[in-house]
């Protein structure tokens, strides 16, 4: 993204949460790195979605803080309702965008693409961004479910267990109006991506709409997937007097147990302290005072003035899940399996491996087709002999570019098929000196290569002699047992056998 854009982009927003009390003074500092981290990306898509999330967040908070804070009430005791977002908040929701941005803005300055003016995104590459997407189409459709579905008139209906009916506001509660909106959220964020994304001139009309739809259908998801998480590792508490969920600040967990609530019923302390009276005992005041700011605290909290704490009685309990973990941990690992799911729906989708993940592990080389031809009507091992096979396909002289790092391979023909072949023992070497070094260290690789590479110059022969047979390079390989093409055509079938003199004198550098 530009810094004429990015600046001003980013200060609007850190003012904008500043102005309205959104976030917290912390939270404010990591949204704002965060926004940078967006920014770095070349391409302003990234920021948009932040922006798009966020603003449309504020908004819904907005709409439903008066009603939510009848339907619920605070741990602190006061009534319900959102107050500002802290920086853990802000993180459950980006972190898994943010670290997949900067690993494809890392890959595209691998591949020397980064500061290009015409960069589109391919159809069938590049899953990242399709992990980015999905991040915030689902974070978004959880917001929009979880901060409009109170506003539904029906009971929730816990997802693990549809049959029951669960009080307004619970973890893992869902209705018809919160999947809805769950879906509305995901929509915006489908749009705007879709709207903004460079696509390259491959993809079609209908690509783009599958695109969309797609996206859209992996937020309500994420939406889903949040509600089942919560409900089964995040504890929901329930106020026994109202009957109302408490949340916690934050989105931290809710205590159940506390100090205050071992205190004796107020009835029997004062029977205690009167029945003590005229003998100096002076453990009167501190029991009943302690016990009636406690039953003050709970009568603020929605219980009847009649309430007091007992020991045999909480005044709060877990109604549903366990507590494992809180809304903020519920929420990122959400994004980051929606995350990591989407793109591999999206590998298997596209036939490509995730290579924007994993490439070094790529099991299937990449595409690579020609894309330029110079006509050739003859066989590549016998010059001048017309080839049937390759009459029309002709012999490349620009081979086509591909997005792996490595060197694009020159074909004879303009066939999928031999771009295939080509590249094939390749990626399949590549493969096995990159799972060397992850078990073995870096050293055990480079022996490889050196062991490769001395067998490879040890056997040469001269071709008066036969050649070399190269069964000592097949050995370390792991290819004696294989018979290639290239075994039994070894393109000097008409060829005149060089001098042993001259070949001698060449492989020696003697012929200056």
């Amino acid at each position: 993204m530009k810094p004429i854009i990015a600046v001003p982009a980013i200060s609007a927003l850190v003012y904008r949460a500043w102005s309205r009390k959104s976030l917290t003074p912390v939270g404010i500092i990591t949204a704002f790195l965060t926004a940078v981290v967006h920014a770095i990306h070349p391409w302003s898509v990234c920021f948009a979605l932040l922006a798009v999330f966020f603003l449309s967040g504020t908004a819904v908070t907005k709409v439903k803080h008066g009603i939510k804070a009848k339907l619920t009430q605070s741990a602190t005791g006061a009534s319900g309702g959102e107050g500002p977002r802290n920086h853990i908040q802000v993180l459950a929701n980006s972190l898994s965008a943010s670290v997949l941005i900067l690993l494809h803005a890392w890959q595209l300055k691998k591949e020397g693409t980064y500061s290009n003016d015409d960069l589109c995104w391919p159809r069938g590459s590049d899953v990242l961004v399709v992990g980015i997407v999905a991040n915030y189409a689902a974070v978004a459709a959880d917001t929009f479910s979880s901060e409009l579905g109170i506003l539904a008139k029906t009971q929730p209906r816990l997802v693990t267990a549809p049959w029951r009916a669960v009080p307004p506001g619970t973890n893992g509660g869902v209705t018809l109006t919160g999947l809805g909106a769950g879906l509305l959220g995901s929509f915006i964020v489908a749009a705007t991506s879709t709207s903004l994304l460079p696509f390259c001139k491959e993809w079609s009309l209908s690509s783009k709409i599958y695109f969309m739809q797609g996206i859209t259908v992996a937020g309500l998801c994420g939406s889903i997937l949040d509600s089942y998480l919560g409900a089964v590792l995040q504890a929901s508490v329930v106020d026994v007097h109202s009957g109302k969920v408490v949340e916690g600040d934050g989105g931290r967990k809710v205590l159940v147990h506390s100090q205050a609530l071992h205190f004796k019923p107020t009835a029997e302390v004062q029977s205690k302290v009167s029945s003590q009276e005229g003998k100096g005992v002076s453990a009167k005041s501190s029991a009943v005072d302690d016990s009636i700011k406690a039953s003050q605290t709970m009568q603020q909290a929605g219980a009847s003035g009649a309430a007091v704490f007992d020991a045999q009685h909480e005044s709060r309990k877990v109604a549903v899940g366990h507590d494992i973990l809180d809304n903020n941990g519920v929420n990122l690992l959400m994004a980051a399996a929606i995350s990591v799911g989407s793109m591999a729906v999206a590998a298997l989708i596209w036939d490509v491996p995730l290579s924007s993940i994993v490439s070094s592990l790529r099991f299937i080389p990449q595409k690579a087709h020609p894309t330029h031809l110079s006509p050739e009507t003859s066989a590549p091992s016998a010059p001048g002999v017309h080839d049937t096979l390759r009459s029309r396909l002709g012999e490349t002289s620009t081979p086509a570019t591909v997005s792996s790092p490595s060197k694009a391979p020159v074909l004879q023909s303009a066939h999928p098929l031999e771009a295939r072949l080509v590249q094939w023992r390749e990626t399949q070497d590549r493969m096995k000196m990159e799972m060397l070094r992850r078990q073995f260290g870096i050293a055990e690789p480079i022996r490889r290569g050196m062991e490769v590479k001395i067998a490879a110059a040890g056997e040469w022969r001269p071709a008066v002699l036969g050649g070399s047979s190269g069964v000592h390079k097949d050995i370390l390989e792991g290819r004696d047992c294989e018979i290639g093409w290239e075994d039994v055509f070894t393109s000097n079938e008409l060829r005149e056998v060089p001098n042993f003199h001259a070949e001698l004198e060449s492989k020696m550098k003697m012929n200056w």
